[in-house]
């Protein structure tokens, strides 16, 4: 039998073709490795680059933060020093309106004490003197020592002085010197304390 090789060169133009489909094969492959790379280099720049831009962002956004904390510290220190005059001044003020209310407590006492001398015929006062809450008077009486009695009762019908106590009754010429301490007070402005 004889064979007759019909096909003869196509054996080498497979080979080839197989060669050159498996260059081919080969240089796809490698095109395809080179664009996986850049593709991952891009990728890879693109985030390092949206990585910049957010630490760009932060650092600004932190900047503001600092300055924002040192404008809101010194608007506390300013607040501090505000607390600080406004108590002062309510502190004043509270000292005004005391001093108020007290100034006219003397103004009574003395005005009762007034009262009681002109229904005291006789009776004059020289000084008065306070410590605490006890009043301490100096007086002179003419004619008798029932005019010093007259003024004790006067001062103890008012209700505003307690514990009334003659303290020193002295005769000079038919003129009576005394002294007298009673509870009271000439600074509140309740006379009666």
């Amino acid at each position: 039998m004889i064979r007759i090789n019909l096909l003869g060169r196509t054996k080498v133009k497979a080979v080839k073709a197989r060669k050159i489909r498996a260059a081919s094969n080969q240089s796809l492959m490698s095109i395809m490795a080179v664009a996986v790379v850049l593709i991952s280099v891009g990728i890879i720049y693109f985030w390092v680059g949206t990585l910049e831009k957010q630490d760009a962002e932060l650092s600004r956004q932190m900047m503001l933060a600092k300055k924002e904390k040192a404008r809101q510290e010194g608007m506390l220190k300013e607040n501090e020093v505000f607390e600080k005059r406004r108590k002062l001044l309510e502190a004043r003020i509270q000292v005004i309106e005391e001093l108020k209310k007290n100034q006219s407590g003397p103004v009574r006492v003395l005005d009762t004490l007034s009262d009681c001398v002109q229904r005291s015929e006789g009776v004059w006062l020289k000084d008065l003197m306070q410590k605490d809450n006890l009043v301490t008077l100096n007086g002179m009486a003419m004619g008798s020592p029932d005019a010093i009695a007259d003024f004790i009762t006067n001062l103890m019908r008012v209700g505003n002085f307690r514990n009334v106590n003659l303290i020193n009754l002295q005769e000079v010429e038919s003129k009576y010197t005394f002294s007298l301490t009673f509870e009271g007070t000439m600074v509140s402005g309740n006379s009666a304390s």
